[in-house]
């Protein structure tokens, strides 16, 4: 089923919108999608900030001056201390947060993040885990307003049909090599990379367990965006038997699609409005959608409930650990 972001994005009045990995690739072309809709403010998070400047530039250059501010935010996933600072800018200037797409994810990287694991599991889910903690009290508390609908108030975590590549990990997961900082247990960037992307399958499925839409209002939802044309993949070029298995088992060098495309699963996962009929319908808390709004093509051990449930308990075992002493509120 297709999507299109003209048409189909309602007017976004009065929302603030964060998205990571805004920089570039799905992230970069996400605002810009969004900004032809009118939202009260877009985030632009980035790790470096030339690059989030030329990006902001560019994106300028394509919109009307009166589609929407559109603020940058510093934003190193590999750093938890750097992750508590942009929340904590965010929650300083805003009264209400309506979408945060987690976007930003690092493929073929080698060592540890600033805080000691692994960097694909530190980025792709840890940094992004400990954003949407922090933040997750003012997305509750927009979902409780008045002017908003119970669902539309979302988190959108990006995660990849890569998870299947987490079956070729020896165990899943290996936290205590993953504090560590490497996982020799989990052989090849692929299995590294897709054992991170796995993770943001389940941590999403928790939250929308832990956090059930009917009480609490937010809607969360993990999508694969597709096979896209994006820096993601062409790191890989220099990569040549990781870029075969790709070509082979997930065809992201033959049947590619345009960032502009690419973007169409996060976008409805985003913006789909409550109610509405039609097209893909309507996301489902907890769901794993493929492009765009098919369900139920992940692996089984995507849907996996007691796997899932050890990674929420590790992931608030370590948050909180890091916690101590911090400010969280």
């Amino acid at each position: 089923m297709t999507f299109k972001p003209d048409v189909d994005i309602p007017a976004l009045t009065n929302k603030v919108i964060l998205v990571t990995g805004a920089n570039e690739g799905l992230g970069k072309q996400t605002v810009l999608d969004l900004a032809r809709h009118h939202p009260a403010k877009i985030y632009l998070a980035a790790r470096s900030r030339p690059k989030a400047e030329a990006a902001l530039k560019e994106i300028q250059s394509k919109v009307e001056p009166s589609c929407a501010p559109i603020a940058l935010l510093d934003l190193d996933l590999a750093s938890l201390d750097s992750v508590a600072r942009a929340a904590a800018q965010i929650k300083a200037q805003e009264s209400r947060l309506d979408i945060l797409i987690a976007n930003a994810g690092v493929l073929g990287a080698n060592g540890a993040t600033k805080d000691g694991y692994e960097i694909h599991f530190g980025v792709n889910h840890l940094g992004h885990a400990l954003l949407i903690r922090l933040l997750l009290p003012l997305l509750l508390c927009t979902a409780q307003r008045e002017d908003v609908a119970v669902g539309e108030t979302r988190v959108v975590v990006v995660g990849s049909y890569a998870e299947k590549f987490a079956a070729r990990a020896e165990v899943v997961y290996p936290f205590a090599e993953l504090e560590r900082g490497e996982a020799p247990s989990v052989k090849g960037v692929m299995a590294r990379y897709g054992l991170s992307k796995l993770a943001n399958v389940h941590y999403t499925a928790q939250l929308a367990r832990h956090y059930p839409e009917g009480e609490f209002g937010v809607r969360f939802v993990a999508l694969h965006p597709g096979a896209v044309r994006t820096n993601l993949g062409d790191m890989l070029k220099t990569w040549p038997r990781v870029q075969s298995v790709l070509r082979g088992l997930v065809g992201l060098f033959v049947g590619m699609v345009s960032v502009e495309e690419g973007v169409w699963g996060q976008l409805w996962a985003a913006t789909w409005p409550v109610g509405r009929m039609g097209g893909p319908g309507e996301p489902r808390s907890g769901g794993f959608y493929h492009p765009v709004g098919v369900e139920g093509k992940g692996t089984p051990l995507a849907y996996d409930e007691a796997k899932a449930e050890e990674l929420w308990e590790w992931t608030e075992r370590v948050l909180g650990a890091y916690l101590e002493g911090h400010d969280e509120t």
